[in-house]
């Protein structure tokens, strides 16, 4: 009875308690242990959790790239006749293998900071393709980020990865997916608590600049746009978490893209004020009107939005859910929003990925219903079948792109 977990876990499981509350604790995700003494495993610091599914530990295994998605991964390219086929691979010009995945570097210089982390993938010997830029979550742009731009350079499209955060002593780029191997013995916490707080930190600085923001991501599109293998006008982008709420930015700000995608993205761009205190909380659309320098909206009303969210995510509450809704059709935005039950925030982040909380059914369905969008965007562009994402989510299904006018 003295015990204040073992109070907790009985009033949780309690007969009277209502459905909704049930369906909070159960958000909560508590790891509950039926011994005849409960043991509760050591907690992060209460300053760290509750951002993004930061209250877990490390992954206990490191995130693994999908062998399908390495550079040199043979790809389908599209004949004359218009029908897809996988070249074996006899160089045309050097290196210049036909159907031959490719990553690059992606460097953007922008005030005075090469932001070096990003990487565009594309696939040789097929046409200028539409771009997709992959926005990251909180932790800034890894490993799993290319592999997603990678994935999409395979279906057909030219992906770009992009790196957002400044590098400083505090957040290295190591820090930003780090492997639980490498951690000094007995200090998980302490890897967790530099991992949080450099990219909370940083995240938190982008979101109290709006303007600085909008215009990284602008200088960003616009250096994609120069790669020989992007085409000129069609573009679009993805977002997780974070990015979410960068790729909205995008919108409201009127970047010439054609469509954006959301998995498990907040609707606003509110910065986080108390940070790492028991007082954190976004601010209110009222405190970031008056203590932000917020940017001028001119909003792209031709650009379609999808928001694959987790009916379990507690960072995309009603209220917040209504504005946005309100928001966009005030502008006339086609916007669809795709609502998967049982399914928590993080759904679409690999195993191994920092803050992962990985539903491999809600991971098929969004990335299907994201192949489905770009279909609709551009139906001049075939897509190839390609077998699995970056998750390794086994898709089982392609979407075939019927057109008369093919860009090929």
């Amino acid at each position: 009875k003295e015990n204040p977990a073992c109070m907790r876990v009985s009033r949780a499981f309690s007969p009277l308690l209502s459905s909704r509350r049930r369906r909070d604790f159960l958000r909560s995700r508590a790891t509950i242990h039926f011994l005849p003494t409960l043991v509760a495993p050591t907690p992060l610091p209460k300053l760290l959790r509750g951002m993004c599914n930061s209250d877990g530990d490390a992954p206990e295994e490191g995130y693994q790239s999908q062998a399908s998605l390495q550079p040199g991964t043979l790809s389908q390219v599209a004949t004359s006749s218009g029908k897809p086929v996988t070249i074996p691979g006899a160089p045309s010009n050097g290196d210049n293998i036909q159907g031959r995945l490719v990553i690059e570097d992606f460097v953007v210089s922008f005030d005075g900071y090469a932001y070096k982390h990003g990487k565009i993938a594309y696939v040789q010997g097929r046409a200028p393709s539409p771009l997709v830029l992959v926005h990251p979550n909180y932790a800034g742009c890894k490993q799993f980020d290319v592999d997603q731009a990678a994935f999409l350079a395979r279906v057909g499209y030219v992906g770009v990865a992009l790196d957002f955060y400044k590098e400083n002593p505090d957040y290295t780029f190591a820090d930003r997916n780090p492997d639980k191997a490498i951690a000094p013995v007995g200090t998980p916490n302490s890897l967790s608590k530099r991992h949080y707080r450099g990219a909370f930190n940083t995240m938190n600085d982008l979101l109290k600049r709006p303007k600085f923001l909008r215009a990284l991501i602008a200088a960003n599109l616009e250096k994609a746009r120069q790669h020989p293998a992007a085409h000129k006008e069609y573009a679009a982008s993805i977002g997780y978490c974070f990015g979410g709420q960068t790729i909205l930015e995008q919108v409201r700000a009127g970047h010439k893209i054609q469509g954006v995608v959301s998995f498990h993205g907040l609707l606003q761009s509110y910065p986080l004020v108390n940070l790492f205190t028991s007082g954190q909380r976004r601010m209110t659309e009222e405190e970031y009107r008056s203590q932000v320098d917020t940017a001028p909206n001119n909003y792209n009303s031709q650009c379609k939005v999808l928001i694959e969210n987790g009916d379990l995510d507690d960072h995309v509450p009603q209220s917040a859910l209504d504005f946005w809704k309100k928001e966009m059709d005030e502008q006339n935005i086609d916007w669809r929003f795709n609502n998967h039950a049982q399914t928590p925030h993080g759904f679409a982040l690999a195993p191994g990925v920092w803050s992962s909380r990985y539903v491999e059914a809600a991971d098929r369905r969004s990335t299907l219903s994201m192949l489905s969008f770009f279909a609709e965007l551009w139906p001049e562009f075939p897509q190839y079948e390609v077998e699995c994402n970056a998750c390794g989510t086994m898709l089982g299904q392609s979407i075939t792109v019927k057109t008369r006018n093919s860009r090929l």
